[in-house]
């Protein structure tokens, strides 16, 4: 049974603020990208923290069964790889890739870290606070800090930072609710990594925005 809080933990906050930080000025040099690399300290600190005193809720072996998952993970994998060749598509890729590049392991591990960190840590120490809008605060803190990578310098991107944030906060409520209504981080993890294997699978090296 989880203990209702009144306000939203105040540690979930500052991981959010630490990964934004890190995003907005990670495409610096330095020395301004310190700034990054200390909000990147910092953000280990708050997940370690947040473990401490949320750790059967954020991050638990249950959080890796497949309970009660299995039509989720399908549906959110379809939605995945569809999501994935439209965002091929848009930028001039082939729908179906032609080659598998050295860079799509890294991918795959990244897509995995983050929903870890954003399903898992960030919603689950906000569910104290409250269950669905831990899922919109999940999808805030993600979109936001995938938003921010690109801001500055500011980039060029075929979609605006604005619908960026916007693509990732609506994928980002289908990956919250599905760990809200299975209880495992699986769907979520394997639509991201199916995503992102799909759309870097050509990549032979990290692109730009990768640090």
């Amino acid at each position: 049974m989880i203990e209702k809080s009144k306000s939203i933990p105040y540690k979930t906050l500052a991981l959010t603020g630490s990964l934004w930080i890190f995003s907005l000025f990670i495409n610096f040099d330095f020395p301004i990208k310190l700034i990054a690399l200390f909000a990147l300290v910092m953000a280990g600190f708050w997940m370690n923290a947040i473990h401490r005193d949320f750790s059967g809720t954020v991050f638990s072996s249950s959080l890796l069964h497949f309970k009660k998952s299995f039509n989720w993970i399908l549906v959110a994998t379809i939605l995945s790889f569809i999501l994935a060749v439209y965002s091929r598509i848009e930028d001039g890729l082939p729908a179906i890739p032609t080659k598998i590049g050295g860079f799509v392991i890294v991918a795959v591990l990244i897509g995995f870290v983050e929903e870890v960190v954003f399903r898992g840590f960030v919603q689950g120490s906000a569910q104290q606070w409250n269950q669905k809008g831990a899922i919109v605060l999940a999808s805030v803190s993600h979109a936001g800090y995938k938003a921010l990578l690109f801001v500055f310098p500011l980039q060029h991107l075929n979609n605006s930072v604005l619908e960026l944030f916007g693509y990732t906060f609506l994928a980002g409520l289908i990956l919250g609710y599905s760990r809200h209504i299975t209880g495992s981080l699986w769907p979520a993890i394997l639509a991201h990594c199916c995503f992102d294997f799909w759309l870097y699978m050509e990549q032979s090296s990290a692109p730009w925005w990768v640090w």
